[in-house]
């Protein structure tokens, strides 16, 4: 994933795997306006290892590289804008698991 010089990599817990993936899932399919200039990669992992994946702690991973500090101050942000939108639906969906 390392093309450019501006890397950032963000860790968001939540309560449950299945909320982490979740976000994941909603965030995710958004299409990067200029992929030559910024990527972004998510992934999910389970935050105590524990075999039970939706009861366990899950851990959004987001990566970020940009061509320019501009560029991955506007790409975080606007990650971070749809992050907030889906943490709010969770709680007032009061959302547990799967």
């Amino acid at each position: 994933m390392t093309k450019h010089e501006h890397h950032l990599k963000l860790t968001i817990p939540f309560s449950t795997t299945g909320q982490a993936q979740i976000a994941y899932n909603a965030i995710s399919p958004d299409p990067q306006l200029k992929p030559d200039q910024f990527t972004q990669v998510l992934s999910v992992s389970n935050a105590s290892g524990a075999s039970d994946e939706l009861s366990a702690g899950g851990i959004l991973v987001a990566e970020f590289d940009a061509a320019s500090e501009r560029v991955l101050r506007v790409g975080v942000n606007g990650f971070l804008e749809s992050l907030g939108v889906v943490v709010g639906c969770l709680r007032d969906l009061d959302y547990d698991g799967l």
